[in-house]
């Protein structure tokens, strides 16, 4: 399980209330990712989740936005 560190979430984010990566609040984050160093459960959008997990094959690379060329 991700361990987030509080001093660096909001507290929103720190209370499960928001996404913790994009900090989108409504409808509620679904996902439970991780919990803060003050062992509150943080939270993840479907999108944003997808981003925190590792990839299965080490070589396979992560979804995200596309470098520009």
């Amino acid at each position: 399980m991700l361990v987030f560190d509080s001093a660096h979430l909001n507290r929103l984010q720190e209370d499960g209330l928001a996404c913790v990566v994009c900090d989108k609040r409504f409808p509620l984050p679904a996902l439970t990712v991780g919990v803060s160093s003050a062992s509150s459960p943080v939270r993840a959008c479907e999108e944003c989740a997808l981003l925190l997990e590792p990839p299965a094959d080490p070589t396979t690379p992560r979804p995200g936005p596309s470098p520009d060329r």
